[in-house]
């Protein structure tokens, strides 16, 4: 397992409010974000770095996130406070 199929766990809808989360705490502070997927990670036996998952979430085209955008999701974009990624 790496990080695109740590990913695609992640899309499955029974992780759907952790991934929201994840995302979401990813628009406000990136390391955040990535800790919270390397501990998702972790619990499926795989090991990832923070830089790891930062640099593939930036990779991302918009295309490719599947994700329920939360009112403060919306708010820190609009504030331009957010980050690119997943």
């Amino acid at each position: 397992m790496n990080v695109l199929s740590i990913q695609r766990a992640l899309q499955d809808d029974k992780n759907q409010d952790l991934r929201n989360s994840i995302y979401a705490a990813f628009l406000e502070d990136d390391e955040r974000g990535a800790s919270m997927i390397v501990a998702f990670a972790a619990e499926r036996g795989v090991t990832l770095s923070t830089r790891e998952v930062i640099d593939h979430l930036n990779s991302l085209d918009d295309e490719e996130i599947d994700v329920e955008m939360t009112a403060e999701m919306l708010a820190s974009a609009a504030g331009g406070q957010g980050k690119c990624g997943f």
